[in-house]
């Protein structure tokens, strides 16, 4: 492993998180309040949509030139895969899906960041990426690299 790689730890982690759900309250959450009224089957499918508009920024921003949320971009982070490059759609997915688990097991894996080497949550763990501070030049070598002597 290469020793000037910068995870990202838990709780700058944490900061990008709550910047993002500042944005996502403000851009879908103030319209949702003006636009929900009496009726609740009108109610429900304006949830449906900006429930999966915010799925979408959440799994998609990562697979962008960004290669992170708007959060973790304000912060310096990005995630990469285990060669240091932009992570895939498909990837992305399968880090959101982790990160549904992560909630349904009491918010366990996101708090994995702050235990595990290269400080990766459940996630980051099921996706193969990391979170690196963006300055980092190098990346992480693949989990799986050893060398033979």
């Amino acid at each position: 492993m290469n020793n000037s790689t910068k995870y990202a730890g838990f709780w700058i982690r944490f900061g990008a998180y709550m910047i993002d759900v500042l944005i996502l309250a403000i851009v879908f959450g103030v319209p949702s309040y003006l636009l929900i009224g009496g009726d609740p089957v009108i109610n429900t499918a304006i949830r449906l949509v900006i429930g999966s508009l915010s799925a979408l920024y959440v799994i998609f921003m990562p697979a962008t030139k960004w290669q992170g949320t708007i959060g973790k971009k304000l912060l310096g982070l990005k995630i990469v895969n285990e060669n240091g490059g932009r992570i895939t759609p498909g990837a992305a997915i399968l880090r959101y899906v982790g990160q549904i688990i992560s909630g349904i097991i009491l918010y366990i894996g996101y708090i994995m960041a702050g235990f595990t080497d290269r400080k990766r949550a459940l996630h980051d763990m099921l996706a193969r990426t990391y979170v690196v501070k963006s300055q980092t030049e190098n990346y992480p070598e693949p989990a799986n690299s050893q060398v033979n002597i």
